[in-house]
């Protein structure tokens, strides 16, 4: 964990702070198992900073890793996870095995699951083996495991996923664990 962040003098009203997530975190402020949160590794001096209350921007589930967007502004927080936004994210995603066309089709379309449409924006292919699969995936909306709960009715293992954009931000090379106050990009004209 970096505790070495130095402030600017000169504040906004909004601050976006990014965080690479580690697998085996979660984005949530409570937790009743007492498993390890994202909000551990935010110093209370960092906190303080942006006004004493931070909210994570979506959630990563527990076995995901990657860009998590933080702010103190909850309008912001809102926006970027409406559906109807439709802020793009990015993810890198290795599968067990291959993907044939056929399956692409389908999670282009969109496939219903629990009464509700799961589909990406853009699938590609970066690499693949003999054993397994590297693709890159876009989506508009975000919901609960959305990737994993598609792949799973091809009976495909999602072993990694990770995000690393999200709307104009990306995880670049931020490490894992670390934290970085962005500069703002307001993503519409209204005033958040």
């Amino acid at each position: 964990m970096n505790n070495n962040i130095q402030f600017n003098k000169d504040r906004t009203k909004t601050f976006i702070v990014a965080f690479n997530k580690p697998k085996g975190v979660i984005s949530t402020h409570k937790d009743e198992k007492d498993r390890v949160k994202v909000y551990d590794f935010i110093p209370n001096k960092l906190v303080k900073y942006l006004g004493g209350k931070i909210h994570s921007i979506g959630r990563l589930d527990y076995n995901s890793q990657g860009l998590l967007l933080l702010t103190n502004n909850t309008k912001l927080k809102s926006y970027y996870e409406n559906p109807q936004s439709g802020i793009i994210r990015i993810y890198r995603v290795k599968i067990q095995g291959l993907i044939d066309s056929n399956q692409k089709k389908r999670i282009l379309e969109g496939i219903k699951i629990n009464n509700r449409i799961h589909d990406v924006k853009s699938l590609q292919l970066i690499s693949n083996t003999k054993t397994y699969s590297w693709l890159k995936i876009s989506l508009d909306k975000g919901m609960n495991q959305h990737i994993r709960k598609i792949f799973s009715k091809f009976n495909i293992s999602v072993n990694k996923l990770i995000r690393i954009q999200y709307g104009p931000y990306k995880l670049a090379n931020l490490k894992s664990g670390e934290i970085k106050i962005l500069s703002y990009k307001k993503p519409f004209k209204k005033e958040c």
